[in-house]
């Protein structure tokens, strides 16, 4: 194999990896399934679970706030307020982990266009 046989065969391997990076673009749902596919898979699941136990949090302590006597409404109000904050915060952090994924995968199509560019 000579040597601007085996360029070609690179440059054709990285158009082809390249093809199947852009065309995993799938929107807001692409997005966040990046945040499985890392070495934190299992944490973003976990996350995801927290984030439908607090989000139930949420509405039962709604619930209580809205029914509960006037000498009760304080502690439920409590309640609501940190079940929320708690669900934000669990939310920003499965988007911290999409987004991490997200960079690595532009990273690695960035390293593949430069290649290309270099042996092209």
């Amino acid at each position: 194999m000579t040597n601007d046989e085996r360029i070609k065969e690179e440059l054709h391997t990285a158009s082809r990896e390249l093809d199947e990076l852009m065309s995993e673009n799938e929107g807001i749902t692409g997005y966040l399934k990046l945040g499985f596919q890392s070495s934190t898979g299992k944490l973003v699941k976990l996350g995801y679970a927290l984030a439908i136990v607090l989000t139930l949090l949420i509405f039962f302590t709604g619930y209580k706030f809205f029914t509960a006597l006037p000498d009760a409404q304080v502690f439920w109000g409590v309640c609501l307020i940190l079940s929320f904050n708690a669900q934000v915060a669990t939310k920003l952090w499965i988007f911290s982990q999409s987004n991490r994924n997200f960079i690595a995968k532009e990273i690695r199509l960035m390293e593949l266009r430069l290649k290309a560019r270099e042996q092209g």
